[in-house]
């Protein structure tokens, strides 16, 4: 019995690192949790600090504060998402122009490399944790930079049907007729994140002449016009995020929330680009303006997104303890088992082969050997149903 209980207990793990009160773990530590009903996935903003960054941050204590009263029984984990999360500071006029000339780079900032990096780390950690926990339902948070990664990430296709909910605060890839749902903020559903606004521009630039500059230039005020305006052409619109992938399927909408607050450039970004590019304005001038409604995605400002994932979280099964305890630790109650079966079966065999051993090495003095023994009995019980 002691071996038995010492080898159940060993590949116990610990549950310090678990719940919405605990310290966010990396994704890539991910796979040192034991398997939950829910994983929190929250993804940083740009120059933000591990683990979530301020947004994010308030949105998990808030969810936390409210599904520990509505559903004290589900079971949850939570990671960062481990990647750069590059600052902007050397996004500048040059780079911008640069993005959406035809002839310039669209990688001028490291900005792009960040949101790659981040973005095939989402899409490990999704494909690792279905694999290795397949009830297992991800909810994924993201601000800013985070926000753009995690769009991209779903428009891959690579988060599938274990995905409960997607949050996007602030988005650079936010643009008109995106599949989202849309219950907070203070910006037009017309509106167009940066990175949205910069692809689709280079998209349209490349109809102007390459060696006139101007006309690039004129094309480009003629698009932003239209973006502002609400008559842009849809369908090149489309195109241009389905090349960069940027397009969340259909399938997803239903659980994928967007906010964007008003002149927030991060997401709202024509007005800024407007006077950016007629040179009415500077970036640090556009900064400074944009700061206020980009800290803005607080929990009171988001009350309806919280409320929607709220009951997305609530309506997950009940899992009862017994089963949970039962499900969680059968791999060890079947190795408990197994070593039970060997310690028995090895204590029968020993006892068999002491028998052989005491019969081939013959009877002791004073002890009859177990044959003649046995017939002695038989001649016993013939003796007492003559006598009858």
């Amino acid at each position: 019995m002691m071996i038995l209980i010492a080898t159940a207990a060993t590949p116990l793990r610990a549950e310090a690192d678990t719940g919405w009160s605990a310290t966010p773990v990396a994704s890539s530590r991910a796979s040192t949790l034991d398997c939950a009903q829910l994983l929190f996935v929250g993804v940083r903003g740009s120059g933000e600090q591990t683990p979530y960054g301020t947004t994010i941050s308030a949105f998990q204590q808030q969810l936390a504060s409210q599904t520990q009263k509505n559903r004290p029984d589900l079971s949850v984990h939570q990671v960062y998402l481990d990647y750069p999360a590059a600052a902007l500071d050397q996004l500048n006029l040059d780079s911008i122009e640069d993005m959406v000339l035809p002839n310039g780079s669209a990688s001028a900032s490291p900005y792009f490399g960040s949101v790659d990096a981040g973005v095939s780390e989402l899409e490990r950690l999704a494909s690792s944790e279905s694999a290795r926990c397949p009830n297992q339902k991800l909810l994924v948070a993201g601000f800013s930079q985070g926000a753009e990664v995690v769009t991209r990430a779903v428009a891959s296709g690579k988060l599938d049907g274990s995905t409960l909910g997607v949050v996007l605060l602030g988005n650079p890839l936010h643009y008109e007729g995106q599949n989202v749902n849309e219950l907070d903020g203070s910006a037009s559903n017309r509106a167009y994140g940066l990175t949205s606004a910069l692809y689709f521009l280079r998209s349209q630039a490349g109809s102007a002449p390459a060696s006139d500059r101007q006309a690039q230039v004129q094309k480009l005020l003629t698009t932003l016009f239209s973006m502002y305006a609400g008559t842009v052409d849809t369908s090149a619109l489309n195109s241009a995020m389905s090349s960069v992938g940027a397009t969340i399927p259909g399938e997803d909408a239903p659980h994928t929330w967007s906010v964007c607050m008003s002149d927030d450039s991060v997401c709202d970004s024509s007005g800024a680009l407007s006077r950016l590019l007629t040179s009415t304005s500077t970036v640090q001038q556009e900064r400074d303006r944009t700061r206020a409604p980009h800290e803005s995605y607080t929990p009171a400002n988001l009350a309806k997104t919280l409320d929607a994932v709220q009951a997305k979280i609530d309506a997950q099964p009940v899992q009862h303890p017994a089963t949970a305890v039962a499900a969680k630790h059968f791999p060890l109650l079947v190795v408990g088992i197994g070593v039970a079966v060997v310690i028995v079966a090895g204590a029968v065999i020993l006892g068999l082969r002491r028998r052989v051993a005491r019969n081939q090495t013959g009877p002791t003095l004073g002890q009859q050997p177990a044959s003649v023994e046995f017939g002695d009995a038989l001649d016993d019980e013939q003796a007492a149903q003559d006598d009858q």
